[in-house]
């Protein structure tokens, strides 16, 4: 309990200087509706709550399956198994991260539909999984991680003078929404667990530079998908905004979607956990009733 109250000052420290300076403007420069500013308070009431509750999920769930999931990358001896595993972990921890959904289907707003929330969910989180695949390779075989990234960066570059600016901006937007609230406590404790199995006198610079290197990934992604689609250009007509009525009545709406939603992008790594710990891992009971709860 003590741990979610910390949790909730972290986050009540973030939220208050945005909701003083919402209303601020609401009352003093934006003409907005009253039922707009109260549902725009009843949201953050339940931010609050939400966040709180998912950032202690992430102590208590994911970084334990992190530990343990980095345990069964860095103890395998096949480079394949290794570049495999990793890959998936990559791919499956941020299709369920919350930024990257947020940016999915802003961009498939303001596109007109022409380009699609989910495509470009699962295209830059195949994007994060290969770059933890090569940036877990890095770590195993004690590569230097400035030529590393000058590599890929210079990569980065070329790609950028062939891509369109729209897209530009989107592949650096993708980079910044996986760097989140879930996948980066993940490939934190992924990194941490492979230095402290792999030992040796750079234990600690082992342990930092994947979030770097995986944030190349999405950059990569849109623009190798926008040079190979051959679309240069974002089209289409943004969906005009339509105010809705009532203060409670469009957020109840829109839950049962977002929990399904939610939901699906949990399912994967859940599974693949459960399904390594039935296998392999044979976590505590004890352990394992936390990370479930």
């Amino acid at each position: 309990m003590n741990l979610l109250i910390d949790k909730a000052r972290e986050v009540n420290r973030t939220l208050l200087p945005v909701v003083g300076l919402v209303l601020l403007l609401c009352f003093t420069i934006v003409d907005v509706q009253a039922d707009v500013i109260m549902r725009f308070l009843v949201g953050s009431v339940m931010l609050l709550i939400g966040l709180s509750i998912f950032l202690l999920g992430v102590d208590l769930a994911m970084n334990p399956i992190g530990d343990h999931m980095s345990m069964e990358v860095a103890t395998s001896r096949s480079p394949v198994k290794i570049a495999v595993l990793s890959l998936i972990l990559g791919f499956l921890i941020t299709v369920a991260e919350p930024d990257l959904l947020i940016l999915g289907s802003q961009v498939e707003a303001a596109s007109g539909e022409t380009l699609n929330a989910s495509n470009i969910v699962y295209l830059v989180s195949l994007g994060v999984g290969v770059m933890i695949s090569l940036g877990v390779f890095r770590l195993m075989r004690d590569r230097p991680l400035n030529v590393f990234m000058a590599v890929v960066y210079g990569i980065i570059f070329v790609l950028a003078i062939l891509v369109s600016e729209e897209f530009l901006a989107v592949s650096f937007d993708a980079s910044g929404a996986t760097t989140g609230a879930l996948t980066t406590p993940f490939v934190l404790a992924l990194s941490l667990g492979l230095s402290r199995i792999k030992g040796g006198r750079s234990t600690e610079d082992n342990a930092f530079g994947l979030v770097g290197v995986m944030s190349a990934g999405p950059i990569l992604a849109i623009m190798i998908m926008s040079i190979i689609s051959g679309q240069k250009h974002i089209q289409g007509d943004a969906v005009e905004f339509v105010a809705r009525e009532g203060v409670l009545g469009p957020i109840i709406e829109v839950i049962p979607t977002i929990f399904v939603e939610s939901l699906i992008a949990l399912l994967p790594i859940t599974i693949l956990f459960f399904a390594f710990n039935f296998k392999k891992f044979k976590v505590p009971k004890e352990e394992l009733l936390t990370i479930i709860k």
